[in-house]
């Protein structure tokens, strides 16, 4: 169903953050929003995979991990335990840019996050009883990863697109490094990466914003901050394409293939989104309206764009009918790309497309929690929470020739890498 343009746009007026920094340099951001009882707290540290190096790989995420082993104030799992009983939800996950732990509670009960999070920042102990087994925990979820086809086809398909910045590193970490990584190295982590200078505090919904930067100073008020400075790697542009073949067992082939593109702050986002959505977004898009359904080249096709801090890619995952060569499938999809590149766009086309990269914009903020990720998610990767409402304008000032000139400039065959999955020979 296409949503209406002019109903979309009425349904979203800009956010309001109210934002407060204490002296350590925690940042608070409160998004009030009544319409429930219900709030989200989350605290985002500014660490993930990017932060680490070969021989440290996957140590942010086995630090989530252990973050749930006990403080000196809460033994293992307690902290599950407690916001359990208050009738909340919690959980965390790492990602390449962040480290986020959260919880959703009543809206009276909300500071139990708040304290509980703040014993988490200081009092973490990483003992080694406790850090055997739970790094056992991570080396099975990395062992999963390898026996799955499709894992290693999107681990191989990084490390080809980036011969050098740390966006090739997979979050869960390479298995040696794994092996290697001991308890203190995962504490000095803990003790460089997770203070007030280099985390936000997220607080959305039934709340009032006076209260929560109150209820913050109380609890993280004498944390001592510490800046972290992050450095930045720049991959020298590609030059030619990469290709690869992957042979497992698998019963079908599989083609990948991920162009660069550009980082969260570029102006070329606005139209990769919207040209992603003509591409692939739906069943009236382009690859499964002509490629699957009307050419039968393919039983699944889809598409991403992913800009990230300071890089991007477009990822186009596909399946091609058994009766057909993986070879001619990829020469279809370049053919439809083709005809973005000469304007074959119509007024239905872009204004269809816009609709979808709002609606799927808004959509994501339609709960405390949603919101919550979003301020924290815009805030750290492009500097400013304030994005957020710059994002649905540009969409709309996106013109079908932006369409075509981002199409001809990113989607070349010297910015692709390709990789081909294949049962084993």
């Amino acid at each position: 169903m296409i949503i209406n343009l002019t109903l979309l746009i009425l349904s979203f007026s800009p956010i309001q953050v109210y934002e407060h920094q204490l002296d350590n340099g925690l940042k608070i951001l409160v998004y009030e929003d009544h319409f429930a009882p219900v709030v989200a707290t989350q605290i985002h540290y500014k660490v993930g995979s990017y932060n680490e190096f070969l021989g440290c790989t996957g140590i942010s995420h086995l630090l989530e991990h252990m973050a749930f082993r006990g403080t000196k104030n809460y033994g293992p799992k307690e902290y599950d335990r407690i916001i359990d009983e208050a009738g909340g939800e919690e959980n965390a996950f790492t990602s390449t840019h962040q480290t986020v732990y959260w919880a959703n509670l009543y809206k009276d009960r909300y500071e139990l996050e708040l304290m509980l999070e703040a014993d988490r920042m200081q009092n973490l102990l990483i003992a080694e009883k406790e850090f055997i087994p739970e790094k056992g925990v991570v080396m099975e979820e990395r062992r999963l990863g390898e026996n799955d086809p499709y894992g290693n086809l999107f681990e191989m398909m990084d490390q080809m697109t980036y011969l050098y910045a740390p966006y090739r590193n997979p979050t869960i970490g390479y298995m040696v490094d794994l092996q290697n990584i001991g308890h203190k190295d995962v504490y000095n982590w803990y003790r460089k990466y997770y203070n007030p200078s280099n985390a936000i505090i997220v607080v959305s919904g039934d709340v009032n914003r006076e209260e929560v930067v109150k209820l913050v100073k109380k609890y993280y008020g004498r944390i001592k901050g510490i800046p972290v400075k992050e450095i930045e790697y720049h991959e020298s542009p590609q030059n030619g394409e990469r290709r690869f073949k992957l042979y497992r067992d698998v019963n079908f082939p599989v083609l990948a293939i991920n162009y660069r593109t550009v980082s969260i702050t570029h102006s070329d986002v606005y139209a990769l989104d919207v040209m992603s959505k003509i591409l692939s977004y739906g069943k009236s898009s382009r690859f499964e309206r002509i490629l699957v359904r009307e050419k039968g080249l393919a039983t699944n096709i889809n598409l991403y764009h992913s800009p990230a801090k300071y890089d991007g890619t477009l990822f186009i995952f596909a399946i091609p009918q058994a009766s057909l060569n993986i070879e001619e499938l990829e020469k279809e999809i370049y053919s439809e790309i083709d005809r973005l590149k000469k304007g074959d766009i119509s007024d239905a086309d872009i204004e269809k497309a816009k609709n979808q990269t709002l609606a799927q914009f808004i959509f994501r903020q339609d709960s405390p929690t949603g919101m919550g990720f979003t301020i924290g998610y815009w805030e750290i990767m492009s500097g400013s929470w304030q994005n957020i409402n710059i994002y649905p304008q540009k969409i709309l000032e996106v013109t079908k020739n932006d369409v075509a000139r981002v199409a001809d400039r990113y989607l070349t065959e010297d910015n692709r890498t390709v990789g081909y999955l294949l049962p084993r020979r």
